[in-house]
């Protein structure tokens, strides 16, 4: 219907983008959390423990992050592969 790229070529980049943003999310949801951990230390002053708090939160986001876009990606392989072998 007017698409410029096939639909298997459109998947592969979606996987594409979501296994290069992994990295990026990691580092993003980490680098929140220690702000947010010296923000709760500037305003409360609990220094250092806000920013190890928020260090481990973001941490663990980073890798639920991970977790997620893993699992996206891989069930859309499964669904290319499920498409690929019903169309031979």
């Amino acid at each position: 219907m007017g698409r410029f790229i096939k639909e298997s070529t459109r998947e592969y980049l979606l996987q594409l983008a979501r296994v290069s943003s992994m990295g990026l999310a990691m580092v993003i949801a980490t680098v929140l959390g220690l702000a947010a951990g010296y923000v709760v230390d500037r305003y409360f002053g609990t220094q250092p423990w806000g920013f190890f708090i928020g260090l481990g939160m973001g941490i663990v986001a980073g890798f639920r992050n991970l977790y997620v876009l893993y699992k996206r990606t891989e069930a859309s392989q499964e669904r290319m592969d499920k498409e690929k072998k019903q169309g031979k």
